[in-house]
């Protein structure tokens, strides 16, 4: 009888930590994260990219690299501003081996 009663708690112990426990996240690749990051560009939650949501953000990542190289914001880049922006930032936006 004890046995029984103990089997019974024991069970149930085990189920409520179980169910109290949080759930293992997915491990997701790094393609499966890309993606994921793409689909963000999803605003309408259609569950696809329209070129227009692409493009929103294209032209988003062209006006901030354009304004990084205007250093006097007169919404006109020199040559000197060109320059000036490649030598700072190479490293960052070229890689030699593509």
């Amino acid at each position: 009888m004890f046995f029984r009663w103990f089997a019974a708690v024991l069970l149930s112990s085990l189920i409520f930590v179980m169910a109290s426990a949080p759930v293992m996240a997915e491990v997701k690749s790094s393609t499966d994260k890309i993606a994921g990051k793409f689909m963000e560009l999803d605003l309408d939650e259609s569950e696809s990219v329209t070129f227009e949501e692409y493009k929103a953000m294209v032209d988003l990542r062209a006006l901030t690299r354009f304004n990084e190289m205007d250093a006097n914001t007169d919404g006109q880049i020199t040559e000197e501003e060109y320059r000036k922006f490649w030598a700072e930032n190479k490293a960052r936006w070229y890689r030699l081996n593509r």
